[in-house]
């Protein structure tokens, strides 16, 4: 090691090396996800933009995400979708109370979605876009999480993952309108479909990373995340599983008698 000397004449050992920079990290990386939040929801939301919205929101949580994961690991890569996905959802949520004429035109067939919701409270028939109500439908955002991220670096998945994230948004807002309660919160918030979304979040993450890494073993995934893998598939399944026996429940004990 190479030593200086000082005003005394004694050797001074060098000062130690600046740490490296860690972007993810650094608060604002994660303010700058939160902006770029604000910036694709509430501006196509509100100009009403059913095809936008969820395009542009899928790119970019799709861009912060693969830079979480190339500098951070897929810890950090979950960390950051799970930032993108609850500031997505409030955000949507405190759109749709405030403005929710506005709003409705940013879901497709909005109108429809929200007196279905409404009927689901108030007759029991099945809520929109429900595994009863359209099983097909479920299947395919199913094959849009899994295939679609993995074919293309989590871009599709996260299609699908924002509009889900959405339509829950969307649900909680406009059954505390239409119930005049905050209970009706509550019902939207549906604990079968916040289960689903998480394990969606998790595949999502889990598998942009063959690709974006080029790494295409499994054994090194089933060797390095296969708490996470068990942990999303039980969330998707379990979930898919109570939508069929416990919406009859949760609308009986919250809905307004």
């Amino acid at each position: 090691m190479e030593l200086y000397t000082n005003s005394h004449g004694k050797p001074t050992p060098p000062a130690p090396p600046a740490p490296a920079y860690d972007l993810t990290g650094d608060p604002l990386f994660y303010g700058t996800v939160a902006f770029f939040v604000l910036l694709t929801t509430v501006v196509p939301g509100v100009m009403g933009q059913p095809n936008f919205m969820p395009i542009i929101q899928a790119l970019a949580l799709t861009v912060f995400t693969a830079i979480a994961l190339r500098r951070g690991g897929v810890g950090t890569g979950l960390r950051v979708a799970a930032v993108w996905l609850l500031v997505q959802g409030l955000l949507f949520f405190l759109l749709t109370w405030l403005l929710p004429v506005q709003v409705e035109k940013a879901i497709h067939d909005g109108f429809l979605v929200r007196t279905g919701f409404a009927e689901w409270v108030y007759t029991g028939s099945p809520a929109p876009g429900s595994l009863l109500a359209a099983p097909v439908a479920r299947l395919g955002e199913i094959a849009g999480i899994v295939l679609g991220s993995l074919a293309t670096v989590g871009l599709v998945g996260g299609w699908f993952l924002v509009k889900g994230v959405t339509l829950l948004a969307y649900a909680m807002a406009t059954l505390w309108q239409a119930t005049g309660s905050p209970l009706g919160i509550l019902l939207g918030l549906a604990p079968w479909r916040l289960a689903q979304l998480a394990g969606y979040a998790e595949l999502f993450v889990l598998l942009m990373q063959p690709l974006l890494l080029n790494n295409w073993n499994p054994a090194h995934y089933l060797s390095t995340q296969r708490r996470l893998i068990v942990v999303s598939l039980a969330l998707v399944i379990g979930g898919l599983l109570a939508e069929l026996f416990l919406p009859g429940l949760w609308r009986a004990v919250l809905a307004p008698g």
